[in-house]
């Protein structure tokens, strides 16, 4: 499978969430599963991509043109394969359409906006991919909050809960077999609406 990390690029992450991020990659390079990501080799786009390589995975990644200019330090230029895009736009939507499923380690704006965009892709049918949110260190609590608020004052369906998983670091295995199995529990975009 090649599966695609949404994480932050930072220089600045404490080391307790690349660590865990590094780990997972080399475990699911030696599962036989391949990396699809944003290009970074700092954070934890470097750590995922340090790891899969560790592993024995390929990786692939995905930046746009622009980078090269303004962003040169932050790009692992030593992909197995690397596509330039002309845009972000472009980068997410050839990420999504490489990936068979998905990983959100912790990140930033930009980790939030590609959650969000694959989950409301997934609840409008447009793939049904697993998406696994890792939640390393509680990180993610707070924003798991603020969807079942969201559910509790009926802006989205209860439904769209079953679109994703969170695991954290004592749930690896299971995370694993989520992103290999996961079916969606048999829904249809009309059960999501």
């Amino acid at each position: 499978m090649n599966i695609c990390v949404f994480g932050a690029a930072s220089k600045t992450i404490d080391e307790k969430y690349i660590r865990p991020v590094e780990d997972m990659g080399e475990y699911l390079a030696k599962g036989g599963h391949n990396l699809v990501f944003g290009a970074g080799c700092t954070g934890e786009m470097g750590a995922a991509a340090r790891g899969f390589k560790k592993g024995g995975g390929t990786i692939h990644g995905v930046v746009p043109e622009f980078f090269k200019k303004d962003l040169y330090d932050f790009v692992n230029w030593d992909c197995d394969e690397l596509t330039l895009t002309e845009t972000m736009r472009e980068r997410k939507g050839i990420m999504e359409d490489l990936a068979d499923a998905f990983i959100i380690t912790p990140g930033g704006a930009g980790t939030f906006e590609e959650f969000f965009e694959i989950l409301t892709l997934k609840q409008l049918g447009q793939h049904r991919k697993p998406i696994a949110i890792y939640n390393i260190d509680g990180y993610y609590n707070s924003l798991i909050d603020a969807v079942k608020y969201a559910i509790e004052t009926e802006f989205i369906k209860a439904s769209c809960e079953k679109l994703y998983q969170v695991f954290d670091e004592t749930q690896f295995d299971e995370m694993i077999w989520y992103l290999e199995n996961d079916d969606m529990q048999g829904m249809t975009v009309h059960d999501l609406k």
